[in-house]
């Protein structure tokens, strides 16, 4: 009986509010991976890398376009300064001939005498 006593222990309660059974958590499955899915990820990245491209090279020709025409019309107005230029220096050619300088003089009461005239060099 000695041996009895010592063998038994007390066994905890199945409905006691201290001991209650945990959930077990749910098993996932693992599912084998398809042999295309590799295939898959490698045709979607070449596919956005295109649309970058794509997407890169239209806003670059826009860019272009938009820099050519500020090119063109910085060209029109260098062109229109430019005839304004040789217009005045045809004028200015015009204007001072010998010819006229002579008419000019003479109405102004001057005279035109070669030893009064020195060559400064």
């Amino acid at each position: 009986m000695a041996q009895n006593v010592q063998q038994w222990q007390p066994q905890p309660q199945k409905n006691s509010p201290k001991q209650r059974s945990k959930a077990l958590p749910a098993k996932r499955i693992r599912y084998a991976k398809t042999p295309w899915r590799n295939e898959i990820k490698h045709i979607i990245c070449a596919i956005l890398i295109t649309m970058c491209f794509g997407v890169i090279s239209v806003w670059l020709s826009n860019q272009a376009n938009l820099l050519n025409g500020a090119s063109q019309a910085n060209a029109t107005q260098l062109e229109n300064y430019r005839n304004k230029n040789n217009d005045t220096k045809e004028q200015i050619s015009n204007l001072t001939t010998q010819q006229r300088l002579n008419e000019i003089a003479q109405k102004a009461g001057m005279s035109l005498e070669n030893n009064n005239i020195k060559n400064v060099k």
